[in-house]
């Protein structure tokens, strides 16, 4: 039976689990009604409460309540960047593939965040959302969440200058991997402009610099295609560390 302290406990787990789908890929997506995301967050909150030991102390005044509430948005922030880093790899990703290809004069909305992005972002995005959905990592994302309370249950936080020097880390590796995607596709815009390039010394009546835009957009879509299973595989490494991180990122 719910008492106060069980409902204190319930909200406040709500909130942790708000913060972690507000950040977090497909969970923050647009597509999903705000409606669905609160159930959600509630129902996450409710299993803490229902499967996790009372906390020594809930806190009673408004003061501590607010307090603990930040704390707790921090917290599930903090979670949700720690998956979101693989969807910002693929972004990122995206833009360096559009520029090389050409496309970043096309500017769009995309649906699933509401910003301006690329064709080959708004692609990129998209199949990286499958992926996460497919390998099951939303389900070890849930499972992270539950895990956390081990670590830092209702109402505790500690504050630590690992988490700080570990979330620049993590978060610098997404150029890293960004670049291993984009990188066949900038070798491939290389070779073909290099290959103009002595063309257009060859043969200074040809308008090179024209023609090499429909070769680079055909042959560019077309490695695209052949390195998404490297794109994918590069993704599944990072969801796979995912949860991990999503520990190790608790204060």
């Amino acid at each position: 039976m719910l008492n106060g302290e069980m409902l204190m406990v319930w909200f406040l787990a709500s909130v942790r689990a708000t913060g972690l789908m507000i950040i977090s890929p497909v969970f923050s997506s647009q597509a999903i009604p705000r409606s669905v995301r609160a159930m959600m967050a509630l129902f996450a909150g409710f299993v803490v409460s229902g499967v996790f030991r009372m906390p020594e102390s809930v806190p009673v005044t408004t003061g501590n309540i607010v307090v603990a509430m930040i704390l707790e948005m921090i917290i599930g922030m903090f979670m949700g960047w720690a998956v979101r880093l693989s969807t910002h790899a693929i972004e990122l990703a995206g833009s360096v593939i559009s520029s090389e290809l050409g496309f970043s004069m096309g500017q769009q909305i995309d649906p699933t965040s509401g910003d301006s992005s690329n064709a080959v972002s708004s692609i990129l995005l998209t199949f990286g959302s499958l992926v996460f959905l497919i390998s099951g990592a939303h389900q070890a994302v849930l499972a992270a969440y539950l895990k956390s309370y081990e670590i830092a249950p209702v109402g505790m936080f500690r504050a630590s200058h690992e988490v700080g020097t570990l979330l620049v880390t993590s978060t610098g590796k997404i150029f890293q991997v960004a670049v291993q995607m984009a990188a066949p596709l900038v070798a491939v815009n290389f070779i073909i402009s290099l290959t103009f390039s002595i063309l257009g010394k060859a043969a200074p009546a040809v308008q090179v610099f024209s023609e090499s835009f429909a070769v680079r957009i055909v042959v560019g879509l077309f490695v695209l295609g052949m390195t998404l299973q490297l794109v994918s595989q590069l993704l599944l490494e990072q969801l796979r560390l995912a949860p991990d991180l999503m520990l190790r990122l608790v204060p």
